[in-house]
């Protein structure tokens, strides 16, 4: 709501993303389970309910398949290719006038992710305040990061 968004908006969006996040959940454990096939729908059906989202809060560009194949990288530990669609989440959201602030918001978004699994709550807040300054900075038309 803080953002700009109704209260139903919030509720609703929120709602998703908490099933995405989930459904996320599930498609890891059918990764560690080496069902390929089913992760690969959990991952599809998070990638629906991040879709879902973008149309609650009426988003222009879909960057919900940037968010789900990060999250999917990022659990693959592909590195590489998690930086990259943390990139284009970001840079389709902001787009090219504020591709310095694309790479700085993708950027914060790494360093939160490399402290994620030792759970350093402090370096997570202080990236994740220098993400907001940043992004809030631009008033970008719609913000790149659903979760």
């Amino acid at each position: 709501m803080k953002l700009g968004y109704t209260q139903q908006q919030a509720e609703t969006a929120g709602n998703l993303i908490s099933q995405a996040y989930q459904l996320a959940d599930d498609a890891a454990l059918a990764q560690k389970a080496g069902n390929f096939d089913k992760e690969m729908q959990f991952y599809d059906q998070a990638k629906d309910k991040l879709t879902q989202v973008e149309t609650t809060l009426v988003y222009q560009t879909s960057i919900a398949i940037h968010q789900m194949k990060w999250w999917m990288y990022f659990r693959h530990k592909q590195k590489l290719k998690t930086i990259i669609h943390l990139f284009l989440q970001d840079f389709k959201a902001v787009g090219l006038i504020n591709l310095f602030t694309a790479l700085k918001l993708t950027y914060f978004l790494m360093e939160i992710g490399r402290v994620h699994k030792s759970r350093d709550i402090k370096t997570t807040k202080h990236n994740a305040i220098k993400y907001w300054t940043e992004l809030l900075k631009i008033k970008p038309p719609q913000y790149p990061y659903l979760g």
